[in-house]
């Protein structure tokens, strides 16, 4: 019925990276843009659904994994979907903090590969470390990289853009919103807020 792998971050470290005061500015901007971005559109309760700082940092992994792992697997881009798991250690059920990559209609697409031979360790971590560095620059910086959420208009996601990290509206469980690679790694405008170190 398709296949699929899944990723989960260490909470240990992802807690420690949450408390960090970067973190809570980024995770700050963010929370203030759900809000305007409900207000205007006339929503009640403009502080209900925010996700937090966990969603965006996995959600952000989830999109750049999912363009590098298109290149290989065999599938197309529109038949990659996400499933993202986050939840606070305070919330029922957490923590959280995995994400899960899979195609529902297996099919000659995958003849290339397939999502789970990518899934095997020394393979992935070849895809992951990829993803990664292609997310320290986008063709469209420094424009993309110092998109705030908020700026220039009312939008929900920050350094993301069609040349870095939409995917198609079919793939993203969250329309493209509560995005930004510069949380997953060092960029021109933020290196202070990656939870990823990268090595030259």
């Amino acid at each position: 019925r398709g296949e699929g792998l899944f990723l989960h971050l260490d909470e240990a470290t992802l807690s420690s990276w949450l408390q960090q005061g970067a973190t809570a500015e980024f995770n700050l901007q963010f929370y203030n843009a759900h809000r305007r971005w409900r207000t205007q559109r006339g929503m009640q309760s403009p502080d209900a659904g925010y996700p937090g700082a966990r969603f965006v940092l996995l959600h952000s992994l989830s999109h750049a994994l999912m363009r590098q792992l298109v290149l290989e697997c065999g599938y197309s881009a529109a038949s990659i979907r996400e499933r993202i798991y986050a939840r606070e250690a305070d919330s029922p059920g957490g923590p959280m903090a995995g994400l899960l990559l899979y195609t529902a209609a297996p099919d000659s697409e995958g003849t290339l590969g397939g999502l789970v031979r990518l899934g095997r360790p020394a393979e992935l971590g070849r895809h992951l470390d990829a993803a990664l560095s292609s997310m320290g620059l986008c063709a469209s910086d420094p424009l993309c990289a110092e998109h705030h959420p908020f700026e220039p208009r009312v939008t929900l996601h920050g350094a993301a853009c069609h040349a870095c990290l939409f995917a198609p509206e079919t793939s993203c469980e969250a329309g493209n919103r509560y995005l930004d690679r510069t949380i997953l790694v060092p960029t021109v405008k933020h290196p202070e807020r990656a939870f990823f170190a990268l090595t030259t």
